[in-house]
């Protein structure tokens, strides 16, 4: 038996860590996994079929657009590094998890500036004169970046992980939430560039351990509230080193308690209260690592989606009505079918992309997962029902040989259907093989993906320790762009050199009446052709915070014909002269859009 290949001081890191040492034994395959669903599961959690997935041509042969991304961090000015306090031979866990990237427009001038979150020491006691800082940059019209972290005071220190940006006060400047471990930060934009620290004033800390992080309208009363996932309770105290195959190594989550998150509710004043267990968000058993936000049941409604690591996965449904002692929020993961795999397995879920990429007019659910067992791609069925279709789709082939962290959702070749970027990178540490892993591009040709990496840029030939993945078309031209963290590599920025500009694309930036990004709403673009959703969703990726504007592409033998908004107060707004190769901004009501131009400036339609 495989058993006796290892020999361990804890238990092995997770029943993910079991398939991959079923991998390795010499002379083995893996053998069938019997269905392991309950009797009394919905249908829509059952085994996939073992009809292997329709064959499909080759995926560089077929490609109609070559995908060409190039890292050009260093040569925008942008040099960055972040300090993990990774100690030899420690291994505590915190220090391969990795830190978090924003892109947030600072001063409302049309260009995306960009937040990275930093580390810091692990153990003040040990050095307590070590201090670093979260940096910021500049955008400077999308040809380089400027540092300007001590200018704006948003060099704070703590040990950086998710990233959150939302305007929770609706002054029109957007505001900056990082989580930490250890602690976190509020950052309040004041509209002149500069940050002011309110994290005691709002009331919005943890000492515990905060990874992913969502601003969202969680009751409903037209204000921002804040949801904070938490992780594991670890500590120097109780973490542990684990023996893989001889070999010293970090333990997983199977080694730790769960934490429960903390949601914290607006008071309306600059404050917050923190309010997840009375409004239904009872999480004891999570151990949450990214999180995200959408409309799946087609009510105007967002639903909230945490992704755990090794437990079930949470959906949390609002109650359309409820009485004065019950909650204002449900669990439906499990009866949704979406909370674990196909066949019942929990899975270590990392990262999240939301997208309608079978292009039903339903959005979907993509998640990452860990080495030798495989990503998920959940099809929306319907009436908040879904349906594992990893095979189908050739998600599972194409993940089984990484463990991913970020991922987007991005359309790189403008042919209306998204595709999909995975950075990648185990976490075992260094003594273990496989380590560093090559990210990934995958085309969704008809809701089945195939692996263009090969052709996307010598980016994608590295071997990295991916984390953070954060989506922004910082250059406007049209095309979204990428800002990946690693652990010990410099930070990547990836522009999007793919040759499309044949292709037309229209990008939107939606405000709602009440300033908020729209979460839950939906966009529907009508070509000549054909009907396009654009689910307005928030959060995603994996500590990460992406360009909120919405922006699709066409193929060139297609035109516009009309773009839907439906807002989530239920008011459906139709444009039907919106100029393409734009950004507009869209405002829910009778006022008319306005173009931003390639300046930065805008200008009425």
């Amino acid at each position: 038996m495989v058993i006796h290949l290892i020999r361990t001081r804890q238990p092995t890191w997770c029943a993910a860590f079991v398939f991959f040492l079923l991998s390795l034994a010499p002379g083995c395959s893996q053998p069938h996994q019997p269905d392991r669903t309950p009797a009394s599961a919905p249908k829509a959690i059952r085994a996939e079929t073992a009809t292997a997935p329709p064959a499909v041509a080759d995926p560089v042969l077929s490609l109609k657009i070559t995908p060409r991304f190039a890292d050009v961090a260093q040569e925008s000015g942008i040099d960055f590094l972040p300090d993990y306090d990774v100690q030899p031979d420690r291994f505590f866990l915190p220090e391969v998890m990795g830190s978090g990237a924003a892109w947030i427009d600072i001063d409302g001038d049309g260009w995306l500036d960009l937040f990275l979150a930093n580390g810091s020491s692990l153990d003040p006691s040990a050095d307590p004169q070590k201090t670093t800082g979260c940096r910021l940059w500049q955008n400077l019209q999308g040809e380089r970046f400027k540092e300007v972290t001590d200018a704006s005071h948003a060099g704070i220190s703590l040990y950086g992980q998710g990233c959150a940006v939302g305007d929770y006060d609706a002054d029109g400047f957007a505001d900056l939430y990082i989580g930490g471990y250890g602690g976190d930060r509020l950052l309040h934009n004041q509209g002149d560039g500069t940050f002011v620290d309110v994290t005691d004033v709002a009331g919005v800390s943890d000492p515990g351990w905060t990874s992913s992080s969502l601003w969202i309208d969680v009751d409903g009363d037209h204000d921002l509230d804040l949801y904070a996932v938490h992780y594991l309770n670890v500590t120097l105290a109780n973490h542990k080193v684990c023996d893989y195959r001889g070999r010293p190594g970090y333990c997983g989550p199977g080694h730790y308690d769960g934490v429960q998150d903390r949601v914290y509710l607006s008071q309306d004043d600059g404050t917050f209260v923190e309010s997840a267990e009375p409004l239904g968000f009872r999480t004891p058993n999570g151990k949450g690592l990214a999180i995200a936000a959408a409309d799946f049941d087609d009510d105007l409604i967002p639903e909230i989606y945490v992704a755990n690591d090794m437990t079930a996965n949470f959906l949390f449904k609002r109650r359309p009505a409820h009485g004065p002692n019950a909650p204002l929020y449900t669990e439906e993961a499990v009866a949704s079918g979406c909370a674990v795999s196909g066949s019942g397995l929990n899975e270590a879920s990392m990262g999240i992309s939301l997208a309608d990429f079978d292009g039903d007019g339903r959005c979907d659910i993509y998640l990452t997962h860990y080495y030798h067992t495989k990503n998920t791609l959940y099809k929306n069925l319907g009436g908040l029902i879904f349906d594992d279709i990893s095979n189908w789709s050739r998600v599972t082939a194409i993940s089984h040989e990484s463990l991913g962290f970020g991922t987007i959702p991005l359309d790189y070749d403008r042919d209306g259907a998204p595709d999909l970027f995975v950075s990648n990178g185990h976490v075992l540490g260094p003594h273990q093989q496989p380590n560093a892993m090559t990210p990934q591009l995958l085309r969704n040709a008809s809701g089945m993906f195939a692996d263009v990496s090969a052709s996307a840029g010598s980016y994608f030939k590295r071997l990295l320790l991916g984390r953070c993945a954060a989506s922004g078309d910082y250059d406007n031209d049209g095309d979204l762009d990428l800002g990946i963290t690693h652990l010990n590599t410099p930070f990547s920025l990836l522009r999007n050199e793919t040759e499309i500009d044949s292709r037309p694309y229209i990008g939107l930036h939606l405000i709602s009446r009440d300033r908020s990004h729209p979460v839950g709403g939906r966009v529907v673009v009508r070509t000549n052709r054909r009907s396009h959703l654009i689910p307005v969703t928030g959060g995603g990726s994996y500590l990460a915070g992406s360009d909120a504007r919405l922006l699709f592409g066409w193929p060139e033998d297609e035109s516009l014909e009309s773009i839907e908004i439906h807002w989530p107060s239920g008011r459906v707004d139709r444009h039907s002269n919106l100029n393409s190769r734009h950004y507009w901004i869209v405002f829910e009501g009778d006022r008319a859009p306005v173009m931003m131009l390639e300046s930065g400036a805008t200008q009425s339609d």
